[in-house]
């Protein structure tokens, strides 16, 4: 049955416990609490209608006890947020005007007031949901892990979760730098995407004999890996990585929904013998680079295939996007339109 606000109120996404297994649509529930209006802004504040909300596997990360100490754990009542594309709807703040865009780490909330400080402003008719993805965090992760591996001609480059957000960008900059890129994605409808994006070298990281066909594809092994999955995969690559190589850590999106997320695979000593440097990174530690990539990613959009994954709803649409998302139903970056 639909939820029947009082008069005057709006909803807001909360945590209803921290999840001990596997996320479920009952550990979330939605809150009301009365509507912020125009006349309580202050000065250089922005009351905003939420449009598009980002959802993205670190949220998982949120919900832990410990660990992943770079951003506020949630806890049993805590208000969810995430990358949010706003509209304006009343302005407190002469550089703004309702009708802009704002695109800022939010609170999943109908309606909310914020620092307008502390957003991106975009002026266009429709929603910019470019800065959603290859201009926005997505794609600074993925440019982020680009500018530390340093790719180049004499690498071979793997990218395994190819056709997720981050993955698909990472693997195309570091072709547009020259390397020689092999993807691999766990779905064929995935897989056949990479393919249209011109990837050639395409494997199924689900597939028993996936390590096998890698090394055939790589006999001289791995030079950069730019690791998003971890668990079983990450320690079967290490076996096949290159003397002197490099490992860019961005995620383990396989190991979010265990008790013990962050457990590194038991052959990562082996790395050090061989030379190979370890490179975890998270991008909120590296916002002094925001301009750099600002200026740098807009000329390769036109070089670049993205693709957007959009679930249309209302707030009550997230739990089931981001269980979804931890089970890699996505293709490309995941997004919630609120209708």
């Amino acid at each position: 049955m639909p939820v029947v606000m009082p008069a005057g109120a709006v909803q807001q996404l909360r945590l209803a416990q921290r999840p001990a297994a596997e996320l479920q649509p009952g550990d979330f529930y939605l809150h009301s609490v009365p509507a912020p209006t125009a006349s309580q802004l202050q000065p250089g504040q922005l009351l905003l209608r939420p449009c598009y909300i980002s959802v993205d596997p670190y949220m998982r990360t949120r919900m832990q006890a410990s660990g992943y100490d770079y951003i506020e754990h949630w806890q049993a009542g805590s208000v969810l947020s995430g990358w949010t594309l706003a509209q304006v709807e009343a302005s407190a703040d002469p550089q703004w005007q309702a009708g802009d865009w704002a695109i800022g780490h939010l609170p999943m909330q109908q309606r909310l007031i914020a620092a307008a400080a502390t957003l991106w402003q975009q002026r266009t008719e429709t929603p910019p949901l470019d800065c959603m993805h290859p201009l926005g965090m997505t794609g600074f992760t993925a440019w982020l892990g680009m500018q530390l591996g340093q790719p180049g001609p004499d690498d071979t480059v793997l990218v395994c979760a190819a056709a997720g957000a981050v993955g698909s960008l990472a693997a195309q900059l570091a072709r547009q730098a020259g390397a020689r890129v092999i993807v691999a994605a766990g779905r064929e409808d995935k897989r056949q995407w990479l393919r249209q994006a011109g990837f050639t070298e395409v494997l199924d990281h689900h597939h028993r004999d996936f390590l096998t066909t890698l090394a055939q594809h790589a006999p001289q092994g791995i030079s950069l890996n730019f690791e998003l999955i971890g668990g079983q995969v990450f320690h079967g690559v290490n076996e096949l990585m290159r003397e002197g190589g490099r490992v860019v850590l961005c995620g383990l999106i396989s190991q979010y929904q265990r008790a013990q997320p962050r457990q590194a695979p038991a052959n990562l000593a082996q790395l050090q013998r061989r030379r190979v440097q370890v490179l975890p990174y998270v991008a909120p530690h590296y916002e002094q680079r925001l301009p750099a990539f600002r200026q740098a990613m807009p000329a390769l959009l036109d070089t670049l295939h993205w693709q957007l994954d959009v679930l249309e709803g209302s707030l009550d649409t997230v739990p089931a996007a981001l269980i979804g998302l931890l089970r890699g139903d996505n293709l490309g970056k995941r997004l919630v339109r609120l209708v």
